[in-house]
């Protein structure tokens, strides 16, 4: 039986999860909602979603849905996430969970007194490469980690559309999030940081680096540039690289499996995230719809693949980071 949802904010990133709804046979698309009345009627018509909205309140309260997914500005995540779940609701939130550790905290008492699933959208957990890079280093066969390097760099053109969010929650979040679970939830014990701006007219810096020690030894390394020329064609130019006892693990996106000259400009296209494949979506995003919605159906019995524990611990690193960086000095972790 397919599961009555909605999409709360469907701006760039929530169409997307608007498309895979609508391919999806679990799935029942019932309304989308956006604060812009022409955008919001634009895209049921678009889609073929029966009803729209403007009113993101309305449309969590509607007994008629079992779950929605919540893709807004991160200060509106914990009052629509606590409205829907108290409405009976399952919640896709995506990332960043919330900005604000205590904000946080109260995200997790709510999802623990209360049986609806919140799953946050941390995305590259259900990725193929970075799941088999969870399993090689659960099954033991490359050792125990001695560090990570985590790089996550973005084009120029890309800053103004999200320079209102710091970004170590906009960029940083994923790549921490994936510390957290490759070290099976370590804490860290000593942060140390640096910013800079390069655009001087935005509130956040541009350009981060981050250093940490976690709680079990391991060395991590963090870097996110905003500042990429537009030129070479990137949606994103990552990499994860883990050293172990047994040997090396690396990992980069996107590969170099699709490159395209045209036009004196070069595109690498995304073949792992959000890819299409014969009109419909495939991916890490497609991976990610289809465990909520087994979730939702009561279908998915294991743990959840990311709970919003682990997120909001990533929030808290993320605030350390940010204090180093501003204070310019190490953060040491009492444990």
């Amino acid at each position: 039986m397919a599961v009555n949802v909605a999409v709360i904010g469907v701006g760039d990133f929530g169409v997307k999860h608007v498309k895979l709804l609508k391919e999806n046979i679990n799935a029942n698309l019932l309304t989308v909602c956006r604060r812009n009345r022409e955008k919001a009627r634009e895209i049921a018509n678009e889609f073929d979603v029966p009803k729209w909205s403007t009113d993101a309140l309305e449309v969590l309260r509607d007994p008629g849905i079992d779950a929605v997914v919540i893709a807004t500005a991160e200060d509106t995540h914990y009052k629509f996430t606590k409205e829907a779940v108290l409405n009976g609701k399952h919640v896709l939130l995506e990332k960043p969970v919330c900005l604000d550790p205590d904000v946080g905290q109260q995200l997790v008492d709510l999802v623990k007194t209360n049986d609806r699933i919140v799953l946050p959208g941390h995305i590259l957990r259900y990725d193929a490469s970075y799941s088999e890079v969870k399993n090689l280093i659960e099954s033991g066969e490359v050792g125990e980690i001695l560090s990570i390097k985590v790089k996550r760099n973005v084009p120029q053109e890309r800053f103004s559309l999200h320079s209102r969010t710091h970004p170590v929650f906009m960029a940083l979040a994923h790549d921490i999030d994936i510390i957290v679970w490759l070290t099976c939830g370590q804490f860290p014990k000593k942060v140390y940081a640096v910013e800079k701006k390069s655009h001087h007219s935005y509130d956040n810096p541009d350009i981060f680096f981050g250093l940490m020690e976690m709680g079990n030894g391991v060395l991590c390394q963090m870097e996110t540039q905003w500042t990429l020329p537009d030129e070479y064609g990137c949606y994103l130019d990552v990499e994860l690289e883990v050293m172990t006892t047994g040997g090396h693990i690396k990992l980069q996106y996107p590969g170099n499996n699709l490159t395209v000259m045209n036009k004196s400009r070069l595109s690498r296209f995304d073949v792992t995230l959000w890819p299409e494949v014969h009109g419909a979506t495939r991916g890490a995003l497609a991976n990610q719809t289809d465990s909520f919605l087994k979730l939702a159906e009561g279908l998915e019995k294991k743990r959840q693949v990311v709970t919003v524990e682990e997120a909001v611990k990533g929030i808290k690193i993320g605030h350390l980071l940010i204090q180093s960086a501003s204070e310019q000095r190490e953060i040491r972790v009492d444990f």
